[in-house]
């Protein structure tokens, strides 16, 4: 039996964020298999035996009309069409769910469905702005029974324009709302987060910084909308300061209840058998007075930032998707 070939492609700098070259090396020295760059400029694309990959960087490229992207997209779909039985990690129709918010929010609330009662994690619900009019949108959360102040995301979820969001105070901050943004409403959670890395089977669960509204609304503050980048809150940063100022309190930063990690399994299975996806992460936090989890974003292939043993586990992976072939 040959040398297998491991396939990945994604974004230098991401590579770089996951050191790739760690999983280079756990491969080669456990199982003695090449990682190979997809990256090719020209010519026909490598074959190899299990790909794994970033792609959706390339997608929201590719629709936001770049020609190198898409005439890369373009190789890569013809590419897994003549390699049908390839396994792929994942697939991009797969994929398409977490790329836009809309979608996201809809397989958020059919995994919320598909838990028993007993075990059961919450979509907070959404309301997707169709027109810029305050009334018009201040209609639609009343109907949804949401007060303000609210969260609007773009309804992209990919790319730097799927970290932009805002925190809308008051009726005025409506008006700037845009066409085709999704809102969410705020829920009190102590401004903790819990973010969930999944890679196959295993997962691991890592506790951030998030955001509480008692400073924007206490300091008699005369803004309607306060505009962020949601990285400079969950990850420390060189332009974090100001924002974890203005929207960070000192919060408890332990690790999750017991009673919760006990339902992560349950509802990790319940994600990948949904999302049909192996490698994803999704946020979790716990309203403060109800104590009920609540599950407010997914993301495909995340930064896996403290994933212990996070490089190994999908060395293994690869390998076994390579020899069951």
């Amino acid at each position: 039996m040959g040398k297998k070939k491991i396939g990945y492609w994604m974004k230098e700098g991401k590579a770089k964020r996951i050191e790739v070259s760690k999983i280079e090396e756990i491969l080669a020295r456990k199982y003695d298999c090449e990682l190979v760059s997809m990256d090719t400029e020209v010519g026909a694309l490598p074959r190899v035996d299990v790909m794994f990959h970033k792609m959706s960087d390339l997608v929201f490229d590719a629709r936001q009309g770049k020609k190198a992207a898409i005439d890369k997209l373009d190789k890569f779909m013809k590419y897994f069409k003549a390699h049908e039985g390839l396994p792929v990690f994942d697939r991009l129709s797969n994929i398409e769910t977490l790329l836009d918010r809309v979608l996201m929010m809809e397989a958020i609330q059919k995994c919320s469905n598909t838990c028993s009662i007993d075990t059961k994690f919450y979509s907070c619900g959404y309301v997707l702005v169709n027109k810029e009019n305050a009334i018009s949108i201040n209609n639609s959360l009343t109907a949804k029974n949401y007060k303000l102040p609210v969260i609007c995301k773009s309804r992209i979820a990919q790319g730097a324009m799927g970290h932009d969001m805002s925190i809308i105070l008051n009726e005025k901050g409506l008006e700037e709302a845009r066409t085709n943004s999704v809102i969410v409403p705020f829920i009190d959670h102590d401004a903790v987060l819990y973010k969930v890395f999944v890679c196959g089977d295993d997962f691991n669960v890592v506790t951030r910084p998030s955001i509480t509204l008692s400073k924007l609304v206490n300091n008699d503050t005369q803004i309607n909308i306060y505009n962020f980048h949601s990285d400079t809150v969950s990850k420390v940063t060189n332009d974090s300061t100001q924002v974890q100022e203005d929207l960070c309190k000192d919060a408890d930063m332990s690790p999750l209840d017991g009673e919760y990690m006990q339902l992560i399994p349950q509802w990790v299975k319940i994600m990948r058998s949904v999302l049909k996806l192996s490698l994803f992460g999704f946020d979790i936090i716990i309203e403060s007075k109800t104590k009920k989890p609540f599950v407010i974003d997914i993301n495909y292939f995340p930064g896996y930032d403290g994933f212990k043993n996070f490089h190994e586990i999908l060395s293994d992976m690869l390998y076994q998707a390579a020899v069951s072939q």
